[in-house]
């Protein structure tokens, strides 16, 4: 290869391994290290919004197979940066196909799910804010429970 070849091909593999992932605005987790949710917990994600453009936001579970039941009720808090509520919901997500029983997440013995919790959600301003979650069942610990993360991304 010639000199000026190689420094060339290297900016183009920079230029799309870094433009793969575009439409994230914001990506975490937050990690159970007992892998169990008490309801008393409640993990929260800070980000910055720079440009008011609809945002999907993306609740992201990570289970094994000694998570118990079928579907998972939330509650989602999104909070401005003076710590007051603009947006919240229950929300009912589920884990198993009703049917066959075989999960619906990715994963062999743990499992990852990604579901859409608000989709083109306008933030009123730019700025900080604040992404809570709660897990809303009967149960006061959810045992199987590796982690919770929050995804914003640019909406389609």
């Amino acid at each position: 290869m010639t000199k000026t070849l190689k420094p060339l091909l290297f900016c183009l593999f920079f230029v799309l391994v870094s433009s793969c992932d575009s439409k994230r605005v914001f990506e975490d987790d937050y990690n159970f290290e007992s892998k169990s949710w008490h309801m008393d917990n409640l993990p929260g994600f800070t980000f910055e919004i720079e440009s008011v453009t609809p945002k999907d936001i993306i609740f992201k579970l990570r289970t094994d197979l000694e998570f118990p039941n079928q579907n998972l009720y939330i509650t989602y808090y999104i909070l401005n940066s003076k710590g007051e509520e603009i947006d919240s919901e229950l929300v009912n997500i589920p884990l198993f196909d009703e049917v066959s029983g075989k999960p619906l997440g990715k994963g062999n013995s743990i499992y990852q799910y990604a579901a859409v919790v608000l989709e083109n959600f306008s933030f009123p301003q730019t700025g900080e804010y604040t992404f809570k979650v709660a897990q809303y069942m009967r149960s006061e610990s959810l045992t199987g429970v590796h982690s919770v993360g929050v995804r914003v991304e640019e909406a389609n």
